[in-house]
Formats: structure tokens, C-alpha cells, sequence
């Protein structure tokens, strides 16, 4: 099943547990590059969407044996794809908020630092990297970080909009990692 076999049987259906080597060569050599082009859409990211590929086709071969009788490859190989590419999404997320996180418990580590009096270097860092921020960016990660306040709340008391708050937010954390990354680099 070359790519042209692969489309002209587009609604194929194998038996799943009998799938053999020559068999899922087909279908690899068939599907490869259009399930690549679909997992880029997505991704936008040429190693990622190989990766997501790959790892899909890996996750065939190993299931084979639990795959149903009656299995029509192209919805199958797609939803893989698309659910795979949800959960590399979902990943990234997760990333996002662990970096967030990360940045807001260094400046919570300054005030605790200037207290305890404790690692002056890593103090001296952190202020240098809050310096490094536009003015406004400091106030709001100073509200919502040392004072708790919601992205609305810091929003009503700055009038801005809640988007900006988060704009905000998310360029000073960039700059802090950016910052203190050689300082944090195993948290980075």
C-alpha cells in the first residue's frame, strides 16, 4: 500500500490482530507522510509532528494483538493522531503553568531570602531580573505573586483589562527565566 494505494483504499479495513511486518510496512509507507501533514497542522512543528507520528505507528505495532478484528486504518491512525497531538497540547500547558510557577516562587524567594538574609547571590539575581522589568510588568507580578491578587483583581485595581494582566504577566515571567535561568537552569 504505497501513498496512492493508501488513498484509493481509504476505507480499508484489516484485521487488527493479524497485522504482520509487511503488512504495517504498507501502511507506513501509505499513511506516513499524510498523517504528518495532519499532525503538523496542528503542531506546527516539523520534529514534534514526526515525533507524534512515529510514536503513533510505534503504539500500533506494540497493540497489535489488542486491536480490534474489524479496524478501519485511516479513522483509526487519524484519531491517534489528533488525540496524540491533544496531548502534547495539554503537555505544553502543564509546561507552561510548572515555568509559571516556577518564576513566582523565585520572587517569593527574594522576600524570603532578604529576611532570612540567606544566599545573597541568588537575592542579588532576582532583583537584578525584577529590574530588568517595565514598570508596570514589577507592580503586577508584586500584586499577584507577593500579595495574592487574581488576575481581576490587580485588572480592576490598575484598570487594565484582565488579557493585559496576563500579558503582562507572561512576558515578566519570560524575562525572569530568561534571567535567572543560569541561576535555576535544572528548573528551566
Amino acid at each position: 500500500m504505497d501513498e496512492q494505494d493508501a488513498h484509493k483504499d481509504d476505507d480499508a479495513i484489516i484485521n487488527g490482530r493479524q497485522i504482520t511486518e509487511e503488512i504495517f510496512e504498507r501502511v507506513y509507507r501509505g499513511y506516513f507522510r499524510p498523517l504528518f501533514l495532519y499532525a503538523y497542522g496542528y503542531v506546527m512543528d516539523e520534529m514534534e509532528a514526526e515525533n507524534i507520528v512515529q510514536s503513533v505507528f510505534a503504539t500500533m505495532w506494540e497493540m497489535r494483538r489488542r486491536l480490534p478484528e474489524r479496524l478501519d486504518v485511516k479513522a483509526y491512525l487519524y484519531s491517534c493522531v489528533k488525540h496524540a497531538c491533544l496531548r502534547y497540547f495539554r503537555r505544553l500547558h502543564l509546561l507552561d503553568e510548572y515555568k509559571k510557577r516556577q518564576a513566582e516562587a523565585l520572587v517569593l524567594s527574594l522576600a524570603d531570602e532578604e529576611e532570612d538574609g540567606e544566599d545573597e547571590e541568588m537575592a542579588a539575581a532576582v532583583r537584578k531580573a525584577l529590574g530588568e522589568l517595565s514598570e508596570q510588568q514589577r507592580r503586577i507580578v508584586e500584586l499577584h505573586v507577593q500579595e495574592g491578587k487574581t488576575y481581576a483583581e490587580i485588572a480592576a485595581m490598575l484598570r487594565l483589562s484582565e488579557n493585559t494582566v496576563r500579558t503582562h504577566l507572561k512576558r515578566a515571567y519570560k524575562i525572569l527565566r530568561d534571567n535567572l535561568s543560569c541561576f535555576f537552569f535544572f528548573l528551566f
